[in-house]
């Protein structure tokens, strides 16, 4: 059969809308499209289309009426406040409303004149067209069904024109408003699979923070505030227009894999154990054991008194009271030293300030001063394991349980290998395991060097520390003025750690202020010269 030119046209057209709908992502301009096209296809004066929402309801999406110059919702700047009309009312199928009947019964409504409609109710129309004085006559709806048959929105098609004339809307119309309605209609629910895909993977992200979270409150609030501070700096660097980055832009697709990695960077931590990520205290296990060895000075204490107490005994027999003085002030020195050497302990134990030295040759002093006899063995009052953890140069953690800590990045990358990213998202894993890694090739898991690293990859590397130095909840420290943070990071950039060209614009653009803001304390930002931390070119 020979297809006449005409309806070659007018196939070839609808073509080409069904693809542009087919391409479009946002979906309120996708169903405006949609609705506009059906205006076009039908001739229509007017018309408007609506989405089934979680609550049971057609939400107004886009209206449109050509001859009252109206255009509400989609790509307009003029917002939609029809109430939703419901598809249900006191639990039953809304039947006076002619959208909700469509939508519940899944029927095409085609209707010469509303006026003349019943049992549907037109009065809120009839009420415009009195106050506009627009005549609503003839009318189509339908429903919008997905691949399931299910209703996933309705179109309303009002005022079919033939010239000036408003006509009735004929079954060819609707036969051809049908076949592009189901494209319509898939191409919604491609979208909103896509964008529930979307939700589901973001909301697997942060329930895998929050699983962290569980483990360890201290850093699920690093797994929260990590993701913020990363946007945060990557619109910075967006933004800066200076310096080797000025043409470094952020779409907003590596922007989303950007969020995603923040909430999965640390996902690794998950199979962390929980007495190395709480570990407060240098000598802290499952308890700190601080009061182990305070408990045994205890001991030392009390062999000390005992050992002068036989003294003096022996000196007071043979009348030697001269010597019993000597001996308290022995035992009173001995005594006092003990204390002394306790109340370093304790300090030590902390592991706030770098351990120098000598202080790590006074922790051996001590351990082989005192000597205690336990389950009938005498022995030091530090066990090698204690000295070896007391002795850590800074921080609490010993290698052993660094080396724990720094394998949560393994388990991170076998994670993120493991899942099979779709190709929107395929950098997730590349930014997110680049927060350990440093410019110099020496970091891990994968010792990458700053030209094998993407800049978002690099830029979470700041996002990471800063976060981790200026935190108030972690266990084992205060939280740092912005200064000292960034006097650190500084040094960090001196010795090839850090990217100094992010770092600077990092620092220029301020974005430590309002992170400040948001998520710390404001009396952590203070006075210092910024030419003074900024690296040097």
């Amino acid at each position: 059969m020979k297809i006449k030119a005409s309806q070659q046209a007018a196939f070839e057209h609808l073509l080409d809308i069904s693809v542009q709908i087919s391409k479009e992502s946002n979906i309120d301009i996708l169903m405006e499209k949609i609705l506009m096209a059906s205006v076009e296809i039908s001739n229509a004066d007017a018309g408007s289309i609506y989405l089934v929402n979680q609550s049971k309801e057609l939400e107004f999406r886009t209206v449109y009426n050509d001859s009252m110059g109206l255009h509400l919702g989609g790509s307009s700047a003029e917002k939609i406040t029809f109430p939703s009309v419901p598809l249900f009312v006191d639990d039953k199928p809304n039947r006076t409303a002619i959208v909700a009947h469509a939508a519940n019964s899944g029927e095409v409504i085609n209707i010469e004149d509303v006026y003349d409609a019943l049992p549907y109710d037109f009065s809120a129309a009839r009420t415009m067209d009195t106050k506009t004085g627009y005549r609503t006559k003839s009318m189509l709806t339908f429903p919008l069904k997905d691949h399931t048959d299910d209703i996933v929105g309705v179109i309303q098609l009002i005022n079919a024109m033939e010239g000036n004339e408003i006509i009735s809307f004929s079954k060819q119309v609707e036969n051809q408003i049908l076949s592009f309605a189901s494209l319509g209609a898939i191409a919604l629910t491609n979208k909103a699979l896509i964008f529930n895909m979307e939700q589901l993977f973001e909301s697997f992200a942060k329930t895998i923070a929050a699983a962290i979270d569980a483990k360890s409150p201290h850093t699920g609030g690093h797994c929260k505030r990590v993701p913020e501070l990363t946007l945060m700096i990557a619109d910075a660097v967006h933004d800066y227009d200076e310096g080797p980055l000025a043409t470094f832009k952020l779409s907003d697709e590596e922007r989303h894999q950007l969020n995603i990695a923040g909430w999965l960077h640390d996902c690794g931590k998950i199979a962390t154990p929980d007495h190395v990520i709480e570990k407060s205290r240098k000598l802290q296990t499952i308890f700190d054991r601080i009061h182990y060895v305070s408990a045994k000075l205890e001991i030392a204490s009390r062999d000390i008194d005992l050992a002068v107490q036989d003294e003096i005994i022996a000196a007071l027999k043979l009348g030697k009271t001269v010597q019993v003085q000597q001996l308290e002030r022995k035992r009173e020195v001995a005594q006092k030293q003990l204390q002394l050497d306790k109340a370093f302990l304790l300090r030590v134990n902390i592991g706030g300030e770098f351990l120098t030295d000598e202080q790590a040759q006074m922790i051996h002093t001590i351990a082989t001063r005192y000597q205690i006899t336990l389950d009938s063995e005498r022995q030091n009052v530090l066990t090698t394991n204690e000295i070896d953890n007391l002795s850590v140069k800074r921080g609490t953690l010993n290698n052993e349980e660094r080396s724990i800590i720094q394998k949560h990045m393994d388990v991170t990358l076998n994670i993120l290998e493991a899942l099979p990213f779709p190709k929107h998202l395929a950098n997730v894993a590349e930014y997110a395991l680049g927060h350990h890694e440093t410019m110099d090739g020496k970091g891990y898991p994968r010792g990458l060097v700053k030209a094998q690293m993407s800049v978002p990859a690099r830029l979470m590397a700041i996002a990471d520390v800063f976060e981790a130095l200026s935190a108030s909840d972690r266990p084992y420290k205060s939280a740092k003025p912005v200064s000292e943070c960034l006097t650190i990071m500084s040094n960090m950039v001196k010795n090839n750690h850090l990217d100094p060209d992010l770092f600077t614009i990092f620092v220029r653009s301020k974005v430590y202020e309002k992170y400040i803001h948001k998520f710390a304390d404001p009396k952590q930002i203070d006075d210092f010269n910024i030419e003074a931390i900024l690296p040097t070119t």
